[in-house]
């Protein structure tokens, strides 16, 4: 797929959103997956609180490494339509210099 110098900096401007909010949502979806386990364990038993928080927890990680790789991918796309080195992700003037050439 090729994008234009200005499609490939926005794409990249989104993973780097996408990438602060994915810590966002883990926390907001640890804590219901433990309150959820919570309410179980209280209405039934402790062992279906268990499997409840264990099963929830895996479905997670999943949906989590999905999403993640799903946003390296495009960071890398991104770069790589850009013909920057792959250091260049670890600039911390990146989001400036993507902000430039969007706008």
């Amino acid at each position: 797929m090729t994008l234009t110098k200005k499609q490939a900096a926005q794409l990249c401007i989104d993973a780097l959103n996408s990438e602060q909010k994915l810590r966002q949502k883990v926390i907001v979806v640890a804590i219901n997956i433990l309150v959820i386990s919570g309410i179980i364990t209280f209405l039934t038993s402790w062992y279906f609180g268990l499997a409840c928080l264990l099963i929830c927890g895996l479905l997670g990680q999943f949906a989590h490494e999905r999403m993640d790789n799903s946003i390296q991918a495009r960071k890398l796309m991104a770069i790589k339509s850009l013909k920057w080195q792959n250091t260049e992700l670890e600039n911390p003037d990146l989001l400036d210099k993507l902000t430039k050439i969007v706008g």
